[in-house]
């Protein structure tokens, strides 16, 4: 699907994000509440620093609790900005209700009516761009802070500038957040990862970021699944785009278009394999599942002319291969694990390829020499070890690795 294709607007966040840049950017008013008059952006940001982070609570109080104290005797002014900032922080996400959204504004205001209301500003799902855990909400006042850098960065140079514009600078201030400790400096500093800059990130160009908004489901994501992908880019955020277009024709079939395109590594096929997989040998467990499957789900090649790893479309695609090769392989090899001597009445033998169908480049003429047969548990520690190191797409050390494996389970 294109970029022209999906219309992101049609759910309220991103169009949220274009309106409040419009008008609290570059109008200079407030987007979540009733109030008119034009804001001194640059004295409000001054006077919350100086509250929020020169006057910073270190105790053990709820987050209210010291909000209440930092900002009593504030202006309206300095309330307002501020209510702007923390509604732009919930505001996309599922783990805080609409009603909790609302709640924060209201907390600065004696009249409910001085605050916008309904589901055109506080929604959940579909509306929404993530639901990114606890993280995100006990890691508050430091998002609150990543939230305010971005918006006093963009505002002291948005003069005469556009929303698109507006959403290229939030973009690259995020980015360079990320990957590049651009958020460790200035009066709004903060010290560590925040889900605020994904997010915003996200927000600002969504076909070009993904909607993760944890730091840690983007590092398992990208050592589960970076195999996959024959040259991959340094630019993480570049690097999460190529795994997913090699892995969206075949993957996610089952999910709902919109939230396949939304969310695709959240998908019910996919998910399972990487989330909470911290260790290397985990993720390299998890690779191998991925790389089994699709050796074992390809379809079947009707034309012999036909190369295998090609793709086939049926709900989505899934990758050719041919049966009549694999079993020639399995009557070369009598049935039988070459790495460990299994056999069963000639069956439960998988033929592996040396060089993964899931790593093929363009479809190519496999040679009964390309394969060889292994029961399903050394199927999955060959694709295991080739996760580790790729000296194992050669048959003499995947054998020999194998075996030694078998012998001493232990063995590293």
């Amino acid at each position: 699907m294109s970029k022209e294709a999906f219309d992101w607007k049609r759910f309220h966040a991103y169009r949220v994000f274009d309106e409040f840049l419009e008008r609290f950017v570059i109008q200079r008013k407030s987007y979540v509440t009733r109030h008119d008059d034009q804001l001194d952006l640059d004295a409000a940001f001054k006077d919350i620093a100086e509250r929020f982070i020169d006057g910073a609570d270190e105790s053990d109080k709820d987050f209210e609790q010291k909000v209440a104290r930092q900002f009593t005797g504030a202006s309206e002014q300095t309330k307002i900005v501020f209510a702007n900032v923390e509604y732009l922080w919930a505001m996309p996400m599922l783990n805080i209700t609409p009603e909790g959204k609302r709640a924060y504004a209201l907390r600065w205001f004696s009249d409910p009516e001085q605050v916008v209301n309904g589901e055109r500003y506080f929604f959940s799902a579909p509306h929404i761009i993530a639901n990114p855990g606890p993280w995100y909400l006990t890691n508050k006042y430091w998002e609150i802070i990543a939230a305010l850098r971005v918006l006093s960065t963009i505002a002291a140079s948005s003069a005469a500038a556009t929303v698109d514009q507006l959403k290229s600078q939030v973009a690259e201030i995020c980015r360079k957040a990320l990957h590049e400790d651009g958020a460790k400096r200035g009066i709004f500093a903060v010290p560590h990862f925040c889900g605020a800059h994904p997010a915003l990130m996200h927000l600002a160009d969504p076909e070009r970021y993904e909607s993760i908004i944890s730091d840690s489901h983007r590092r398992q994501i990208m050592a589960v699944f970076g195999h996959v992908v024959a040259k991959p880019d340094n630019d993480p955020e570049v690097f999460l785009k190529q795994i997913r277009s090699t892995l969206y024709d075949s993957h996610g079939l089952s999910a709902d278009p919109d939230a396949k395109y939304r969310w695709f590594f959240y998908a019910d096929d996919l998910k399972p394999l990487w989330i909470g997989k911290h260790s290397a040998k985990e993720q390299r467990i998890s690779s191998a599942i991925l790389d089994v499957r699709a050796e074992e789900d390809a379809l079947d090649i009707k034309d012999v002319t036909d190369l295998e790893g090609g793709k086939e479309e049926v709900k989505g695609y899934r990758v050719r291969r041919s049966s009549k090769l694999a079993q020639q392989a399995k009557e070369r090899d009598k049935f039988t694990c070459r790495a460990c001597s299994f056999h069963f009445e000639d069956q439960i033998v998988h033929v592996h390829h040396l060089d993964p169908l899931s790593e093929y480049e363009r479809p190519k003429d496999t040679k009964i020499e390309d394969l060889v047969t292994l029961c399903p548990t050394c199927h999955y520690l060959a694709h295991y070890w080739l996760r580790n190191d790729p000296k194992y797409k050669r048959l003499d050390p995947l054998l020999f690795k194998l075996q030694i494996t078998l012998s001493h389970p232990s063995a590293k």
